[in-house]
């Protein structure tokens, strides 16, 4: 029997090639995701590790966790000195040493802006006293070595317009700008150390001069020949003592390597799981390929058992192979997850996460998650057909009639488990969207893929019906080929079930993910109009040394005078305690309440806000058990303020501003101090342009350059692009499962013809043309990619919005949206590639000669 397996696979290799396909794409992508993980993972590594470069012992002057001092530097009350500098230097074992400054620093771009992320302002770091120390690599130019020069980060350069020789503006002491020769950049590669934000390195004394900066953030040591890292550590920690904290070079390293897996592992894990979605796709393909085989080879089967093959021969027969074609497939998808890991790599550095590759790195572990994977799938879904194989009779060999294996029950097993499943996954789906906000996701998706399963347990039964409505129109509009090609289709339904269960499954999840992007992308604009009634946000920014300052009267006034504005007001924000929580409590001068600006008040009034009031927001609220008419105490962070009981006069839902807890602005004054505003909330008129707009704010603030002006269109703007950028992302991946159920239809249809070599024979002989029978071939697979894509859709579609009016129900209002036209793109796609797959089976069908065709074998 071992050799009559491996005789059979050799005689067929054109029906099993397009299965090893199957199983190569979807090992290929599971494999790839993890060439992919640990390729990104090293390339961070590398470019994080650079600031532990020659590094045998790190100080901090105070006690940082390992994760935190890779991921930016400390803000401390103390800074290493220069004695404790000469101190690590006079260590036994100590070969050099280097402090290294950090402090935070304001820089201007080329329009005299304040350069800012989230509202934070940039670093400012020491040049290196030693090279070979150095944290970063220079890119161009060189590094500054006089007063009044600057270098600064790769990206900044590029995005803020900087030439080299250029002039660069930082705000120094006092919030004045100072003036600096631009003499070079250097590259920070995928270094998180500073967040994303500015970097200007300055020499020594300007660090003193122009950052404030009173000692070194970190200091850092190389050991000499034959001193050990642990050595080194331990002998710089006791001369330090215990203020200062020292990491050895490998501890830094290692935390390095836990940062390095942080900003790979979350994108790895959905990339994994979508490598497993094209797996499990794969599954349907295998058995359907399998049980066709199965079913074509009945006479021969039988025949083998006539001849003295038992049961379990015929059983271990075909999972035999099963078993070589997955072997075989999965060695092909691991020389393909080389070249998918690298475009998984292009394509994240495309969506703007570059990450420098000198070299594709794939594991031991890669190669062995592959190969059993992909195995084990093959083999997996190939148990039921070899059941079935088992149980042809001996008889059957000797039958004029076509014979089906099959196993007994099935039916009925089929049918049980499709009504239970429904049942589950329906259950499931109405508890996911009554669970509160995101908890419900996860409970959706669970029913979703019950739903899916029952579908597919179904589809037998309901796929020969739907295959008629679905070519009802072209069977009068095309004449006998389509008539024939809805025949074809209906004549096996569990092959027709299996290969649209598997397109039907992928257009579901894409389905499904395109429903909860629209809604989100609808949400996220709506709850932006709504939550920030303002159009622009103008903050004091950062000045070395000092708090930030309030926003001076004179933008104010140059504000209020524009007639592009319809509304301007300053506010002021501040964190306290309020009934034993913490809540952000803001104040708008007087009169802002009765304008644009005044929040949305879901019960109570703000009408004659003043003194003594308060209005809180819903959710804050709802936490308190607080309501109109309650009565709540405000306790300020400052040691000497008094506490304040307020009365809760209404409860307000959108703001412009996030605070939880509204005052009346003497109150806030009363509570926090008097001073004047930190913000400046402005409204544009309407009809009033963004660009108009946005050039009347910045004519207001150009002799601030220290303020930042947040821009609502702006945060739209950027929301919108990172949802259609996650939507293109889950689009691409999804389509691989497409891919691998479209060569399903391929398969199917391949052997189907070789199954109806006879049939198509006699029809050509009846009169049939070659374009006919062709026509019928690929109207046949476009039924069938049609009625996958539209049940597929639909289940997608019901889970998606399923999912959407549980998360609106608990973040927003409105309701779910459902993109109908790039559902209908997917549809589309579905049935052109289909017809494109069944192209070259149709050709081979059509070339196939009458006389030799319907001979008896």
């Amino acid at each position: 029997m071992f050799r009559t397996t491996l005789a059979g696979l050799r005689a067929h290799k054109v029906r099993l090639v397009l299965t090893a396909v199957a199983v190569m794409i979807g090992v290929g992508f599971l494999a790839g995701t993890l060439v992919y993980g640990d390729t990104a993972r090293a390339a961070f590594y590398d470019d994080l590790a650079r600031a532990a470069r020659n590094v045998d012992a790190s100080a901090g002057p105070e006690r940082v966790p390992f994760g935190d001092r890779t991921s930016g530097f400390a803000e401390p009350a103390r800074r290493l000195d220069l004695a404790d500098l000469d101190a690590v230097r006079a260590v036994p074992g100590v070969a050099r040493a280097d402090g290294r400054m950090a402090e935070r620093l304001s820089m201007l771009d080329g329009q005299g802006r304040l350069i800012a992320n989230f509202g934070r302002a940039g670093w400012a770091v020491s040049t290196p006293g030693d090279p070979g120390l150095s944290m970063f690599d220079v890119s161009a130019g060189r590094l500054p070595q006089r007063a009044g020069e600057v270098a600064v980060d790769a990206t900044t350069l590029e995005e803020s317009g900087f030439r080299v020789g250029g002039p660069v503006s930082v705000i120094g002491p006092g919030g004045r700008p100072v003036a600096l020769t631009l003499v070079g950049a250097f590259d920070l590669g995928a270094n998180k150390r500073f967040a994303g934000l500015s970097v200007a390195a300055l020499t020594p004394d300007d660090m003193r001069t122009i950052a404030g900066a009173t000692g070194y953030a970190e200091i850092v040591a190389a050991a000499a020949p034959g001193v050990s890292e642990r050595d080194l550590a331990d002998r710089v920690q006791r001369r330090l003592g215990a203020e200062a904290f020292v990491l050895s070079g490998d501890r830094l390293r290692e935390a390095y390597a836990v940062a390095a897996a942080k900003y790979v592992d979350g994108f790895l894990t959905v990339l994994f799981a979508f490598g497993l979605v094209a797996l499990a796709v794969s599954v349907f393909v295998i058995a359907n390929t399998f049980a066709i085989l199965v079913a074509q080879r009945v006479r021969e089967l039988a025949l083998l058992r006539c001849v003295g093959a038992s049961r379990g021969q015929l059983f271990g027969s075909v999972v035999l192979e099963a078993l070589v074609v997955g072997l075989v497939a999965s060695l092909g998808g691991l020389l393909a997850s080389a070249a998918v890991g690298w475009a998984l790599l292009v394509g994240r550095d495309a969506l703007g996460h570059a990450v420098r590759i000198d070299r594709l790195v794939v594991a031991p572990s890669t190669v062995v998650i592959g190969l059993v994977a992909g195995t084990v799938c093959t083999v997996v879904a190939a148990l039921l057909p070899a059941l079935a194989a088992s149980r042809v009779p001996p008889m059957a060999a000797l039958s004029a009639a076509p014979l089906e294996a099959a196993v007994p029950g099935h039916r009925r097993l089929r049918l049980g488990a499709a009504w239970v499943l429904a049942a589950g996954g329906a259950l499931l789906v109405l508890a996911g969207t009554a669970a509160p906000g995101f908890l419900g996701v996860p409970i959706v998706f669970l029913g979703a893929i019950g739903l899916f399963a029952a579908a597919v347990a179904a589809g037998p039964f309901v796929i020969g019906r739907l295959t008629a409505w679905a070519g009802w129109l072209p069977a009068r509009l095309f004449g006998a080929p389509a008539r024939l090609a809805v025949a074809g289709a209906r004549r096996n339904p569990k092959r027709v079930a299996a290969t649209t269960g598997a397109l039907a499954v992928g257009l579901a999840l894409m389905s499904l993910f395109a429903v909860l992007l629209a809604t989100t992308r609808v949400q996220a604009e709506r709850e932006l109009d709504e939550n920030f009634a303002v159009d622009y946000v103008i903050t004091g920014g950062f000045v070395a040394g000092t708090q930030a300052p309030a926003v001076p009267d004179a933008v104010l006034d140059a504000l209020r005078g524009r007639p592009e504005f319809a509304a301007v007001a300053g506010a002021r924000t501040r964190g306290a305690q309020v009934a034993g929580r913490r809540a952000e409590v803001w104040a708008m001068e007087p009169g802002a309440l009765a304008t644009v600006l005044r929040p949305e008040v879901m019960s109570g009034s703000v009408a004659a806000f003043g003194p003594g009031e308060a209005a809180l927001k819903r959710p804050f609220a709802a936490a308190l058990g607080a309501g109109v008419g309650s009565r709540v105490t405000l306790r300020p962070r400052a040691p000497s303020a008094s506490p304040v009981t307020l009365q809760v006069v209404a409860l307000y839902d959108d703001a412009p501003t996030a605070g939880e807890v509204l005052l009346d602005w003497s109150d806030y004054a009363a509570a926090f101090g008097p001073a004047g505003p930190d913000s400046v909330l402005v409204k544009a008129a309407e009809g009033v342009p963004a660009e108009t707009s946005r050039a009347a704010v910045d004519a207001a603030v150009r002799q601030e350059p220290r303020l930042q002006v947040s821009s609502q269109a702006e945060w739209r703007a950027k929301v919108t692009e990172s949802l259609d950028r996650q939507l293109l992302v889950f689009s691409a991946l999804l389509g691989m499962s497409i891919v691998i159920a479209l060569t399903g239809i391929a398969n199917t249809l391949a052997l189907s013809v070789l199954e109806r070599t006879r049939e198509s024979a006699l029809l050509r002989a009846l009169g049939l043309s070659r374009a006919q029978l062709r026509a019928t071939l690929v109207l046949e697979a476009v039924l069938m990619s049609a009625v996958g894509a539209v049940a597929g859709i639909a289940l997608g579609v019901l889970a998606g919005v399923a999912a959407a009016v549980g998360l609106i129900r608990q973040y927003g209002h409105g309701h779910p949206v459902v993109p109908f036209g790039q559902l209908a793109l997917y549809a589309a796609l579905a049935a052109c590639a289909a017809a494109v797959a069944a192209l070259p089976p149709a050709r081979r069908a059509t070339r196939t000669a009458l006389a030799a065709a319907m001979s008896p074998d």
